[in-house]
């Protein structure tokens, strides 16, 4: 593998889609959601931004209209699935990693919160890193 180089990682969705650039250390560089209706705009944003190597997609909801969308589009990049099986469940855990709870919140376990947002970004950075870890 390159000693540098980052890739973008998808949890796709039906009607949004959430988004990781994360770096071959497995370090989330950028991370968000967006709409369906903004894929194409937005990965080439981010690729012009990022200039990642690769797109990941996870392997269930939308993901082979997600990948005719971007293989016509972005054909010189490498589009390569990954499972996304409990992805969900452990992308709480990355959100509260990066979002530690404060106040009494702290006192509750974990597996009794849920995050007060949509986290389908987090779920693409479990998916970047679940590609790192095989790919290396």
């Amino acid at each position: 593998m390159q000693n540098n180089f980052s890739i973008l990682a998808i949890d796709p969705g039906s009607s949004k889609w959430g988004w990781a650039i994360v770096d071959n250390q497995s370090i989330v560089i950028a991370h968000g959601i967006n709409r369906v209706e903004e894929l194409d705009k937005s990965v080439a944003e981010l690729h012009k931004e990022y200039s990642f190597k690769c797109i990941i997609l996870g392997n269930l909801t939308g993901s082979k209209e997600y990948y005719r969308c971007l293989s016509s589009n972005f054909s010189h990049l490498t589009i390569d699935f990954i499972d996304e099986s409990n992805s969900t469940l452990e992308a709480r855990k990355v959100y509260f990693e990066f979002n530690p709870p404060k106040g009494l919140w702290k006192l509750i376990p974990l597996s009794f919160q849920s995050p007060s947002e949509d986290y389908d970004d987090y779920t693409a950075i479990v998916l970047a890193r679940r590609y790192l870890k095989v790919s290396q």
